[in-house]
């Protein structure tokens, strides 16, 4: 049972959550539907309770979209893979949802192989996943049976020296032009767990990991607007974001202001 792999639906339509239960066999995958939710708010409570390792969404829901949602979950539970159901229509807004790291779209109406394709896809990465966890954690044993032997730091001076916060900033730094740049990736780089960095993380800092990331990019946009000639796709470039009207909107959301009136303000 410890195999199994836990997936939740959260869609405001019972029709829609219907037709996934039903549409594919789920055991035959190796995977159970342990919960499903009819909006944000039922699907945050109850995730903490459940501990899913997929979630489907839809992005059109009442209170907050899937993508607002999905940030959130992400933040809070990095290692769950979100799976967002879209329409044609929805795609290119969708698509932006991998910025914040949502692991793969399906489009409606939905087909079962692709359905089916995806599940295997994401099943693969948390399966691969917790074989490097399994390979950390025995390192680490190791590690700390090592410091006893010798009588030299215990288990936790050893995990504090391994993740050196103000590394893991400057590598923020030097990689905020990677567009994949995300907690993930920095975990895998520090050959960490992601949920273990992302909470000491905030301890540290007293941000989350994306608030870090954000914040970052809006102290070099900004930096670099008083450049009066600087250009935005050239700056949005730079701060890992490949379409420059998403960085204007983006900018915009985080400042307050426009870049025309950033740029003017300080001239």
């Amino acid at each position: 049972m410890d195999n199994i792999i836990k997936v939740m639906i959260i869609d405001d339509e019972y029709l829609i959550r219907n037709l996934i239960k039903n549409c594919i066999d789920w055991n035959e995958l190796g995977m159970d539907i342990i919960a499903e939710a009819s909006n944000a708010v039922e699907g945050l409570n109850l995730i903490n309770k459940e501990k899913p390792d997929i979630i489907l969404t839809d992005i059109n829901m009442p209170i907050t979209d899937g993508l607002d949602m999905s940030k959130c979950i992400l933040e809070r539970y990095p290692d769950i893979k979100v799976m967002v159901i879209t329409g044609y229509n929805e795609f290119e807004y969708a698509k932006r949802g991998i910025k914040i790291g949502i692991s793969d779209f399906i489009l409606k109406p939905i087909d079962e192989e692709e359905l089916t394709n995806s599940l295997l896809k994401l099943k693969r990465e948390i399966q691969d996943e917790h074989l490097r966890e399994k390979e950390y954690i025995n390192i680490k044993e190791k590690m700390v049976a090592f410091n006893n032997i010798i009588d030299l730091n215990d288990a936790n001076e050893c995990d504090d020296k391994n993740l050196n916060i103000e590394q893991i900033k400057k590598f923020i730094v030097k990689n905020i032009s990677n567009r994949h740049l995300s907690l993930k990736l920095v975990a895998e780089y520090f050959y960490v767990n992601p949920s273990y960095l992302s909470r000491i993380f905030k301890e540290k800092t007293d941000k989350t990991f994306s608030e870090y990331i954000v914040n970052t990019k809006i102290k070099i946009a900004t930096e670099m607007l008083k450049n009066p000639n600087a250009k935005a796709y050239e700056i949005s470039k730079k701060i890992g974001i490949d379409d420059p009207n998403y960085f204007s909107n983006w900018f915009k959301k985080y400042t307050g202001v426009s870049i025309r009136e950033y740029k003017k303000i300080n001239s």
